[in-house]
């Protein structure tokens, strides 16, 4: 990113950008206030879970909301199998379409077939001790 080129573009009122300045920290530093609808947040495998499955399209660095009825991300909430990145990427022959999910929670020792359709409000729980495994081709809805 070229911070020269930005400044002369804010100084020109050519971008639209909400800025703040932060005395605290730095002297005459800047920070831009991206809006969160312009990045998906990555701290947890929720997060994670939502990048690569179908209700997002990857324009350029920009993931563009594909259409829906129900704009907001589903809700996704994982057990402690799911906690460390290759334990969560393991469990998954290929991401399920959440295309139509309102919301999922997993818990227990749960693996995902191929082409898994998830729909509406979805709770899975492997019991403990137990393996569950989601069948390829599998629609699960509410």
């Amino acid at each position: 990113m070229d911070l020269n080129a930005i400044k002369r573009l804010t100084d020109a009122d050519a971008l639209t950008l909400h800025i703040f300045e932060n005395p605290k920290f730095f002297d005459r530093a800047i920070g831009i206030n991206v809006p969160r609808a312009r990045y998906l947040p990555l701290r947890t495998t929720a997060d994670l879970f939502l990048y690569p499955c179908d209700i997002y399209t990857l324009v350029g660095y920009v993931f563009n909301r594909k259409s829906k009825a129900n704009s907001l991300d589903p809700v996704v909430e994982f057990g402690s199998e799911f906690f460390k990145p290759t334990d969560f990427l393991s469990r998954f022959k290929t991401m399920p379409s959440i295309i139509e999910l309102d919301s999922l929670k997993v818990t227990g020792d749960v693996r995902f077939g191929s082409r898994v359709v998830l729909k509406g409000k979805v709770s899975i729980a492997a019991k403990p001790g137990e393996k569950l495994q989601i069948p390829d081709k599998k629609v699960i809805e509410d």
